[in-house]
């Protein structure tokens, strides 16, 4: 008996451990397993509750599956049974608030995460939800207030810095830019000056920002016409369109185009692809692709530029790690960048196409001086090959200001 006993003890104890021995569990492991698993959990859990109606765990569960199958009617009614005896309950709240969210009234999740911080004004989930319910409400600046708040609890909370550079991006404030940029070449070949005007505004969709660009070299002048819009999907994805048209199409392509589409996923990651046309005398096509992620005040990101030709597409990789040196999310910040490949995937004007190969390396101070006025500086070291030229040395300086009102 003994021995038999010996052998039981550790084989209900695994069965403890994996949820075996109670239905909850075992519903729980279901439910997580997969979407073709969750009508049995569902079937499990209901059950269990005819049983055991006053069981609050088997029906927040039961509540949540609910709403991962889009039946919001049902699992609202599920979660404000248990709320309505706990109001506070820890799961039950954040699961409600999500119904809200996905089911189309982040009015009322709203209210939801306001009621509850009245009472725990400093829990992190309870805020997110809130600023989440505020955003997708377009009530943009109270939700940075409430990410801020976030950030003052939780200075690396990913999802908080995530959040606010993409309303910031898209849609949060009105901004006038100018940036000029000199570049020389070791080879003492004229040196190219080059003036960017930039009125940013928000937009019913997003934001809309309007660019006027000066580039002077070798005593030719032309202008470049741009206008660039940052369209809100939903919150996590957002896109980025230009358009633009090269007054003489001398030092700027004639007409030039861009788009690409951004999406967040788990983890503080960002995926992005797009595609750029540039019609210089020779038309450039371009693809684009992109991770980032986020690490405690750093954002690292990875682009990659690819260039369809003949005998084969040739293409360059830019790496950036970007420091934010204070909690805004879009300025205020020091960022490293190198790049190498082909120039025609970065290419802005006509001489950018002489390169055949280039490797770049740049560093970016973008400090916010007061609350509306930021200064910008970038400088970059590149090493060429250009037609006609096995090695030559390139430097750029670019320094501006952004005004926000």
């Amino acid at each position: 008996m003994v021995g038999l006993l010996a052998l039981l003890v550790p084989v209900a104890a695994a069965a403890l451990t994996d949820g075996s021995g109670d239905p909850v569990g075992r519903a729980r492991k279901l439910a997580y397993s997969g979407k073709e698993h969750r009508a049995q959990a569902l079937t499990m859990l209901q059950e269990h509750l005819t049983e055991e109606p006053n069981d609050s765990d088997a029906r927040v569960l039961y509540g949540i599956v609910l709403s991962w199958e889009g039946r919001y009617v049902e699992s609202r009614a599920e979660l404000k049974e248990v709320l309505a005896a706990s109001p506070d309950n820890g799961d039950a709240l954040p699961a409600l608030i999500n119904v809200e969210l996905w089911s189309g009234h982040p009015e009322n999740a709203e209210i939801l995460s306001r009621d509850a911080l009245s009472r725990h004004p400093d829990q992190v989930n309870l805020l997110l939800a809130e600023a989440k319910a505020l955003y997708r409400l377009n009530r943009n600046r109270d939700a940075v207030t409430v990410l801020n708040h976030v950030l003052a609890l939780d200075h690396e909370n990913q999802e908080a810095l995530r959040m606010r550079r993409e309303i910031t991006i898209t849609t949060l404030t009105s901004e006038t830019s100018y940036f000029h940029t000199y570049d020389w070449f070791s080879d003492g070949r004229n040196a190219q000056n080059e003036d960017s005007f930039q009125e940013k505004t928000p937009a019913p969709w997003g934001s809309l920002l309007g660019i006027v660009n000066r580039a002077d070299r070798f005593s030719e002048v032309d202008y470049q016409g741009e206008v660039d819009t940052y369209p809100r999907f939903h919150p996590g994805t957002y896109g980025y369109l230009a358009v633009g048209h090269g007054i003489h199409g001398t030092l700027y392509p004639k007409f030039n185009v861009a788009a690409d589409l951004y999406q967040t996923i788990p983890d503080g990651f960002e995926l992005s692809g797009g595609y750029r046309r540039l019609e210089f005398s020779n038309p450039v096509d371009i693809y684009t692709f992109a991770v980032a992620k986020y690490f405690h005040n750093w954002l690292f990101t990875g682009r990659g530029f690819v260039v369809p030709g003949d005998p084969g597409p040739s293409g360059t990789a830019l790496l950036s790690a970007r420091y934010f040196l204070g909690s805004e999310g879009l300025h205020d910040y020091v960022e490293f960048r190198y790049s190498h490949g082909a120039s025609p995937a970065e290419a802005q004007t006509t001489t950018d196409i002489e390169i055949l190969a280039s490797s770049r390396y740049g560093v970016v101070l973008d400090k916010r001086l007061a609350s509306r006025w930021s200064a910008y500086f970038n400088g970059n070291v590149a090493q060429d090959q250009r037609i006609g030229l096995t090695n030559l040395e390139t430097y750029e300086v670019q320094g501006g200001f952004y005004y926000r009102f």
